[in-house]
């Protein structure tokens, strides 16, 4: 009996700690997070925002882009590469692929992973057209009770 508890409880414990549901607040905080990250920074251009949500550590793998490395480099890649490019770039999170991952250390949420798909759009005679499609892992951290963008890996691009 003594096994089939301690079974029980295991199978309890991991179920705790997976996937949270889209009606989960975490996974509203992880929506919120990716929007003000791509709709309106990638998007809209807008980055006032970026220095209270980024890490200053931050690490950034894209599989055709290379490594980016610190919020600094990010920011200034953001502001070149897609804000400052002629062509008019768009990013648009892939209907029902994102997942959220909570992390916890002694009970305590301290960071959650976001993974999902997403598409990419370019504005060619006032229409936009679609460019592509990737994979990405966000690691957000909870930096002094901040959501902070810590690691992300950008893959799968076709």
């Amino acid at each position: 009996m003594r096994k089939i508890h301690i079974l029980l409880l295991l199978v309890l414990s991991q179920f705790t700690y997976s996937q949270v549901q889209e009606t989960d607040e975490l996974y509203k905080t992880a929506k919120k997070l990716d929007s003000l990250i791509f709709d309106v920074g990638f998007n809209k251009c807008d980055h006032s925002h970026y220095d209270s949500i980024i890490s200053d550590d931050l690490e950034f793998y894209h599989d055709i882009g290379g490594v980016t490395l610190g919020k600094k480099a990010f920011i200034t890649s953001a502001k070149n590469n897609i804000c400052g490019s002629k062509n008019k770039l768009k990013r648009e999170l892939v209907a029902n692929s994102m997942k959220v991952y909570p992390l916890h250390k002694d009970k305590t949420l301290y960071g959650l992973i976001q993974e999902g798909n997403h598409d990419f759009f370019f504005m060619e005679d006032g229409l936009w057209k679609k460019a592509g499609q990737a994979k990405f892992t966000h690691l957000w951290i909870l930096e002094n009770n901040q959501w902070k963008l810590k690691r992300v890996l950008s893959y799968n691009h076709h």
